[in-house]
């Protein structure tokens, strides 16, 4: 109901909805289950004013939304923001993850379905979790992109040198011919780190 109050809100404005959903598989996330139970509350008119994207990289909404807000404002159409959107999941989008060990082991616990089968961490260790920084030409499905959100890269003592050892790890990903044309850094309390990591990639990745 909450979501068919937001969704409300959002077509009173007279004016097509987007959403961008990490995934429908209600064992993959409740939200996408709970996004189409309240898309089927509304009445058909405005269902049909409704399309639903999904990229399938867990909570990393931000890169999609960037590029659909971005054909928004240059007055396209929908069917080509997602179109664009698609582009940037099937074969652009990489990721880096930084958590401690005590976050990981939470996560473990909600989330025992996206690790490895006796997956185990150090205590008071640092890990990055990712993908290759690389254009791939392989399409991963849903199911496929969910179990690469917990891919270990690297684990070090300390977050500066895992942040180090991740701009290493992404400058030898990419061909040379292959350019980083954006990046997003979300931070949960310590933007200073996201900063830090941030001036570093600069000074690194030409």
């Amino acid at each position: 109901m909450q979501l068919k109050i937001v969704l409300l809100a959002a077509l009173s404005k007279g004016k097509p909805l987007l959403l961008c959903l990490w995934g429908l598989d209600k064992r993959l996330s409740a939200i996408g289950r709970n996004a189409c139970a309240a898309i089927e509350m509304l009445e058909p008119q405005q269902r049909n004013m409704v399309k639903v994207f999904v990229h399938g990289w867990g909570f990393h909404e931000a890169p999609f939304l960037v590029e659909a807000i971005k054909y928004a404002h240059e007055g396209r159409t929908i069917d080509e923001a997602i179109s664009a959107c698609t582009k940037i999941a099937d074969h652009h989008f990489c990721f880096s993850n930084f958590l401690t060990s005590a976050t990981v082991k939470k996560l473990l616990k909600w989330r025992p379905g996206l690790f490895e089968q006796g997956f185990n961490v150090e205590d008071d260790s640092f890990i990055g979790f990712g993908i290759p920084v690389t254009i791939r030409e392989e399409v991963l499905d849903e199911f496929e992109r969910a179990g690469r959100l917990m891919n270990v890269q690297l684990k070090e003592k300390s977050m500066s040198a895992l942040q180090d050892a991740e701009i290493t790890r992404i400058k030898s990903d990419l061909k040379p011919n292959e350019r980083i044309t954006m990046i997003l850094c979300n931070t949960v309390g310590r933007p200073d780190l996201g900063y830090q990591y941030i001036t570093k990639m600069k000074v690194t990745i030409a």
